[in-house]
């Protein structure tokens, strides 16, 4: 083990101007410009500025990896592009930043800080080289975070003892600057003197530790395979309710696809040797049995979708969705020869989907002011193409529209800025909010909703099945306001009104009859503000003819017209 020494830590840094100069220059930008906001009070850069030094780390650290072997003069070059291209996307970018601006910066972070494990080996047609100079570009920057934090402690610990000891009065903004110089510019540059160099990124041997063997086998394999196990039992009981799975289902699907392709990755080596059929198994299969679930989760994403309309998330899962169909398909055909593709894949589809006209953000944004639009057309709140003033409220909006209106206006004013809709209206919309625009529009300041309601039965107490004195049982599928027809066959046709659930039984010469939904929910409001969670016989509805038994139940009770909106019920019916 080499001595460590003021000598060679000057001889690294020396190495990593050298090797690294362009980054370099990038992180002591970003230590000054940071240093500059802590200790300058009122100083407020414009974000453009943290995202050019922040962005232009990973870039130049990325494009010095990739053009290692190349000529100077070429390697120059091209970090000079990639720096000329980045301050194009930050003059792009608005002076003071929306939120969807900061979801795009740290996806373009993310693709930037992944491609510097790939870039440099694209036309090898193995990836042991890629995955050890992953392995010890990962090792390297969790030991440049621990050494920065023990410099920290240590520093921030003697800086307090000054002021314990001899009541010298230290400001806070001290710890800041400390904070800085120890993690961005030592930790920063001891990172950078570590990375493999251009001889070591290509190194064919493998250096697989017990560690790994035992994080990816023992571990992240076995959590997997409940979750695989969890999540097939669910798709089972779909199949045999026939009903629609819960949106939540994609969550758990997409870190299952992830985690799985992630063990694949660190158990390479074990795979890549034939030293276990458990790893080997994984490599081959994995992708299969991932795919009945992808369904179950495209099938998820479409009934969010269609529930609740289009967002930035929605629409990245949707991606999420596309792209774990491709890379499964892939692994299965190529069986799982070249795991960097993972990694490129996942890459290019997250940076193609964060910058653009096609990016999740721009769509987003035109299908919620298309949406805007066609509501105020509706709503006759359009005059000429641009919104009549409605503050007295001459026009009574229907309660449902308004309610959507508004929450339209609202996410677009809350994640692009309210400046987005000012084509639509005559008065400038700067400094406005989204509530001056409910109340111009003739909406309240808050939505229209009078009172939400969300309820479901004890699961401590499980609805135990007794048939008698019922003949049959049926699980009505996930319904709402925007679905009437909830089953038809040969014997029976279920509906839902909006306030009642008629049922018409076609073998009983066409009797019909009514479940008087409205009310339950209305003895449900009651005591919701003492609890969400019922005993199953307050979620019950007994009529002479069936009884309805109500698993969860969520929507909102308009006063004003003494209606009711469901967003969603599931329930099971009994009939005699």
């Amino acid at each position: 083990m080499k001595k460590f020494s003021l000598k060679t830590w000057v001889k690294k840094i020396q190495l990593v101007a050298l090797r690294f100069p362009f980054t370099l220059f990038f992180i002591l930008g970003f230590s000054i410009f940071l240093l500059i906001q802590i200790n300058q009070s009122g100083n407020n850069h414009h974000e453009r500025n943290w995202t050019f030094f922040s962005l232009g780390i990973l870039l130049s650290l990325s494009v010095t990896l990739f053009s290692e072997g190349f000529k100077k003069i070429y390697k120059i070059g091209l970090n000079l592009l990639a720096i000329i291209l980045l301050l194009l996307f930050c003059y792009l970018l608005p002076e003071k930043f929306n939120p969807v601006n900061f979801y795009q910066v740290i996806s373009i972070g993310i693709v930037l800080f992944l491609s510097a494990f790939v870039v440099s080996f694209f036309k090898m047609d193995n990836d042991i080289p890629f995955w050890e100079f992953s392995k010890e570009s990962i090792i390297q920057l969790f030991i440049s975070l621990i050494f920065a934090q023990i410099l920290m402690a240590g520093l921030s610990l003697a800086v307090l003892s000054l002021n314990e000891l001899f009541k010298i009065d230290i400001e806070d903004k001290v710890y800041g600057n400390i904070a800085v110089i120890c993690y961005v510019l030592f930790g920063g540059i001891y990172f950078l003197a570590n990375v493999p160099d251009k001889t070591e990124k290509y190194n064919q041997n493998y250096h697989f530790s017990k560690f790994l063997k035992v994080l990816g086998l023992y571990i992240i394999l076995p959590i997997l395979a409940i979750y695989t196990l969890i999540l097939y039992v669910y798709l089972a009981q779909i199949l045999i309710n026939w009903q629609l799975p819960n949106g939540y289902v994609s969550k758990l699907i997409s870190v299952l696809g992830l985690g799985g392709f992630l063990s694949m990755l660190i158990l390479y080596p074990l795979r890549n040797q034939n030293e276990n059929k458990v790893v080997k198994l994984l490599s081959k299969y994995f992708p299969v049995i991932l795919m009945p679930l992808l369904i179950l989760m495209s099938v998820g994403i479409f009934r969010r979708l269609g529930d609740y309309d289009l967002t930035i998330n929605r629409l990245y899962v949707l991606t999420l969705n596309v792209w774990l169909y491709g890379i499964s398909l892939y692994l299965f055909f190529s069986k799982a020869n070249h795991l960097k593709w993972i990694v490129i894949s996942f890459a290019t589809v997250l940076l193609l989907s964060s910058v653009g006209p096609w990016s999740v953000y721009n769509v987003t944004k035109r299908k919620m002011r298309t949406e805007i639009g066609q509501l105020l057309l509706e709503a006759k709140l359009l005059n000429n193409g641009k919104v009549i003033d409605n503050t007295q409220k001459i026009i009574i909006l229907n309660p449902e529209l308004a309610n959507t209106l508004s929450e339209d206006i609202k996410y677009i004013a809350t994640n692009y800025g309210i400046e987005q809709l000012q084509p639509l209206f005559k008065i400038s919309l700067k400094d406005k909010s989204w509530t001056d625009l409910n109340l111009l529009l003739g909406i309240n300041e808050f939505p229209i909703t009078d009172t939400f309601f969300n309820a479901w039965t004890d699961k401590e107490n499980p609805l135990k099945i007794d048939l008698n004195p019922y003949k049959s049982m049926i699980f009505l599928p996930s319904f709402n306001n925007e679905k009437s027809k909830l089953l038809s066959n040969s014997e029976t046709e279920i509906t839902f009104g909006k306030m009642d659930i008629q049922v018409k039984q076609k073998s009983s010469q066409g009797s019909v009859f009514f479940i008087p939904l409205k009310s339950k929910i209305m003895e449900i409001l009651k005591t919701q503000k003492i609890r969400s969670s019922h005993p199953i016989e307050e979620m019950t509805i007994t009529t002479e003819n069936c009884k309805l038994v109500i698993t969860s139940i969520t929507g909102n009770y308009y006063s004003h017209n003494d209606s009711i909106h469901i967003t969603n019920c599931d329930a099971q019916l009994f009939l005699k």
